[in-house]
């Protein structure tokens, strides 16, 4: 079983890569942290909390990270026109009963990672800034990171918060850099596989009609979803682009990935925040991350719709 991190600014698809890591059999998820960015902290960390409590879920500790990007304000526009104001419109999900740790998340990561026995696997489907801070602070974590899943970026596919720039890259490219040259295993999900992973209208009414809570609730909040969506695709349907970091660790065949040198354009205004990797070898530089090159999306279906039907086994069982 893979001891799991899983950092987040939920965001409907945060939520559904939440939901899905407590109810796979062999991730143990031992803490959620947040970050600004689909929405303001204050959200995604009480978001987190309430999607965790309504699924049954009380004994994974959540804690609240870094309320803005490393050397930028927090840019809102798009998380909010994309998730609601509150970074998780649609269904209504009670206020939770749970309270957020009083650690602070960098701390959470530095310290669980420094004192863990065995490497833990990092997820990371928001902006990298928790992420960064806390290779920054403490450098011998990269050591303990088994490997660092990322949602995040666009080699091939437009951008979509401008035509270079995917958002949770473009949010904080500073910390995007740190990360990318950390020499930490690090495997990038792109939008080139994650606009792929797309559930349609047929699939999201299977899963608003099962009896089930969590099937139920996740695609209520995929109808919302998939509302802000149908101006890209022409008609009702979205990706769920950050459960498919999770879905990794399910089942490993479900992406393809290949080794190459990407880095993060900081000083051009037209590029901010854009991806850049070597897919030629032209620079020689030594690869450092393994880009998603495919996706078995009729897995990903299978495996999202299956999973949210199980129930969740608590730790304290």
């Amino acid at each position: 079983m893979k001891k799991v991190i899983l950092d987040c600014d939920p965001g409907h698809d945060d939520a559904i890569a939440m939901l899905l890591a407590t109810r796979a059999d062999n991730i143990d998820l031992i803490g959620v942290t947040t970050v600004a960015g689909n929405s303001e902290l204050h959200h995604t960390v009480n978001n987190a909390l309430r999607v965790l409590n309504y699924a049954d879920v009380y004994d994974i500790p959540v804690y609240a990270g870094c309320s803005k990007p490393m050397m930028r304000d927090l840019y809102r526009l798009t998380g909010a026109v994309i998730h609601g104001e509150d970074g998780l419109g649609g269904p209504e999900i009670p206020a939770p009963t749970q309270k957020p740790e009083e650690k602070h998340a960098v701390d959470y990561l530095v310290d669980t990672l420094m004192e863990s026995e065995e490497k833990i696997t990092l997820v990371a489907v928001g902006p990298l800034t928790n992420v960064a801070m806390a290779m920054i602070k403490e450098p011998r974590i990269k050591d303990k990171i088994d490997k660092l899943i990322i949602m995040g970026g666009a080699i091939i596919e437009p951008g979509n918060i401008t035509s270079a720039a995917e958002f949770n890259i473009y949010v904080d490219p500073e910390a995007a850099k740190v990360v990318f040259n950390s020499g930490v295993e690090i495997y990038l999900n792109t939008l080139d596989v994650t606009m792929k992973a797309v559930f349609l209208e047929k699939d999201i009414n299977e899963m608003v009609k099962s009896d089930n809570k969590i099937s139920k609730i996740v695609g209520e909040l995929l109808i919302f979803f998939a509302g802000t969506h149908v101006e890209h695709f022409g008609f009702l349907a979205c990706p769920i682009h950050d459960a498919l970091c999770i879905g990794q660790i399910i089942d490993p065949t479900l992406l393809s990935h290949k080794k190459v040198f990407c880095d993060v354009s900081l000083h051009d205004e037209l590029t901010l925040g854009e991806t850049v990797a070597d897919l030629w070898n032209i620079t020689g530089k030594e690869p450092n991350i393994y880009m998603a090159t495919d996706v078995d999306v009729d897995k990903f279906k299978t495996m999202i719709k299956t999973h949210m039907e199980k129930p969740y086994i608590s730790k304290q069982i």
